[in-house]
């Protein structure tokens, strides 16, 4: 059927880009790819980092995400009716320098189709982030993140939106990356982006979007978002609560950090889900596999020579090459993929991989786990050799130019420099299952990719992460009718807000078992699991009860109710 015709093709064609190329995805770990690039370090060091890491390694993931998780979908069967792509064309540049008056013109999606005439009707705002641009699709089935959202805006008649981030896809506002157009980049401003078009759009519609002391219906605006835009959906509800009623923010890792060793701690924690095919038995022959064999064998001539023959390393002598210990690691790494973990990916289906197939093989071949490690990639690269070259990656990260249908490399590297860091580490001291000695990812590869490219110093870097997390409030943003879905095996919750206590009527939190990176929000597939599928329900729930609050809500009882009134 034209289901699975579709699937297929997606599936096929991932492959053949991955194999040619091994090269970048979406989600995800783009902080690790984009910082830990090799920049020679000095020549007294033996280990060198790798400049090509992000760019290979997240191809390798691209069979999960546009297979198993976000590709399963028809395109050819969605229908486009009452979806168009316009422009918003008063945006400022700079929303905080009065004296600069310069505007630009920001790209948008509508879905008009469902929307009532009625007073109050409800509007859903996508809010665009970081990687692959958006297109009209967005508006249909809502992508990546917004799936909940466009089904909330059938049942409910109302508008939906997805705004486009500043400096990514088409929404460029000066034309061009160079660090002087970059300093217009920031969560900040795309915060304010956010809250003119949603009134810009409130406006085009003849809707009131702000509470009124009369009483009289207004439309409420619910923000949706996951990951970074996940972030930009909470902060949009804590700091314009008078635009947005609510807001659900998917796997948002709302806490900036320099040192995020959480990221491969929690993938260490997802090779022991039973959930998803893990074990302590995966968990202890992956560990063997990096700790002792690898890191053994790398050391010397003879065990580089011997991992190249086993690993079916592309070139002569290639591990000896600069950065190449690091981009070697980053490779082996991608092969546990938690963050994009592919559930509906069947034994016996060679197009993708996930924790269950690696947990397999790991476990299934003696006590030689190395052997086992390199049996493993061998299954992904499907005979193709394990390239470290790093060239196409360093372009792209250094181009000035905008690619409106790439993955703003180099934007999302400037706002890791310039604002959350997380710099993804795996030291001897953490629970990382991938430990080498010395660590591949070392903090000073990330400042010193900051420095070489962007000029900003580990210092900038420092205190801009103080600032992020004093500006929004860190793990405990304080505010109220927000949603903080995550799931359980993605890495991107160790800086999520996930506390059930600290203010569950307000700002309720919710842990999707066995899920990946806001695998909820994409549009919903017959192999989604029980648990992604009651996500959705929950969720559905939760919004549809704060559709039904007035601006202000509590009990008569409520501590914080109280000391207002006294």
């Amino acid at each position: 059927d034209v289901y699975k015709r579709q699937t297929r093709r997606r599936a096929r064609r991932v492959v053949r880009v991955t194999r040619r190329r091994v090269v970048r995805s979406r989600q995800i770990m783009r902080v690790v790819a984009a910082l830990s690039l090799a920049l020679a370090l000095s020549a007294a060091s033996c280990d060198a980092i790798s400049v090509n890491a992000r760019w290979r390694v997240d191809a390798l993931r691209a069979r999960a995400i546009r297979r198993g998780i976000g590709g399963g979908h028809d395109a050819s069967a969605r229908t486009s009716i009452g979806a168009h792509e316009r422009w918003f064309a008063e945006q400022r540049l700079d929303h905080f320098d009065n004296a600069l008056n310069a505007s630009w013109t920001q790209r948008y999606f509508v879905n008009d189709a469902y929307a009532s005439a009625e007073r109050g009707a409800p509007v859903f705002v996508c809010v665009g982030g970081e990687g692959p641009a958006l297109d009209v699709d967005v508006a249909v089935d809502g992508g990546e993140h917004c799936a909940i959202a466009t089904a909330l805006a059938k049942k409910h008649r109302g508008l939906f939106f997805a705004l486009e981030h500043r400096f990514y896809g088409k929404s460029q506002p000066t034309g061009d990356l160079s660090v002087e157009s970059l300093r217009f980049l920031s969560s900040a401003q795309a915060l304010e982006d956010l809250v003119t078009f949603t009134r810009f759009a409130a406006a085009a519609y003849g809707l009131e979007i702000e509470p009124r002391n009369d009483g009289r219906k207004y439309s409420k605006v619910i923000a949706f978002g996951g990951s970074y835009p996940g972030m930009l959906a909470a902060w949009s509800r804590v700091k314009f609560p008078h635009v947005f009623h609510a807001a659900v923010a998917s796997s948002a890792p709302v806490r900036a950090q320099i040192d995020m060793r959480g990221y491969y701690e929690v993938v260490g924690d997802a090779l022991r889900e039973k959930d998803v095919g893990g074990s302590d038995a995966c968990y202890t022959a992956v560990e063997n596999a990096f700790t002792v064999r690898l890191n053994e064998a790398l050391k010397t001539s003879s065990g580089r020579r011997a991992l190249e023959k086993q690993f079916n390393v592309c070139g002569d002598e290639a591990l000896d090459g600069v950065g190449a210990r690091d981009d070697f690691a980053d490779v082996l790494r991608a092969m546990f993929p938690a963050q994009n973990n592919d559930p509906s990916c069947l034994a016996d289906d060679d197009s993708c991989f996930n924790i269950a197939k690696a947990c397999t093989i790991m476990t299934s071949h003696g006590e030689d786990k190395l052997a086992a490690l390199a049996a493993h990639v061998a299954a992904v690269f499907r005979g193709e050799c394990v390239s470290l070259d790093s060239e196409a990656y360093m372009r792209e990260l250094k181009s000035e130019i905008p690619n409106p249908k790439g993955e703003g490399e180099r934007q999302w590297t400037w706002q890791t420099c310039t604002e959350f860091a997380f710099f993804q580490t795996c030291e001897k001291s953490s629970k990382c299952p991938f430990k080498l000695d010395p660590p591949t990812m070392p903090l000073e590869a990330y400042h010193k990719i900051c420095a070489d490219v962007f000029g900003v110093s580990a210092e900038q870097t420092r205190l801009a992460v103080e600032r992020s997390n004093a500006r929004y409030g860190s793990i405990t943003p304080g505010g109220t009718r927000i949603m903080f879905p995550s799931g359980s095996i993605d890495p991107w919750i160790a800086n999520s807000f996930v506390s059930d206590t600290f203010a569950p009527r307000f700002e309720p939190a919710l842990i999707v078992k066995g899920a990946s990176h806001h695998a909820w929000t994409h549009p919903p597939k017959d192999t989604d699991t029980d648990a992604l599928v009651e996500a959705r329900a929950i969720i559905v729930g939760q919004v549809e009860k704060w559709l039904n609050e007035g601006p202000m809500v509590g009990r008569r009882n409520d501590a914080r109710l109280r000391v207002a009134e006294a």
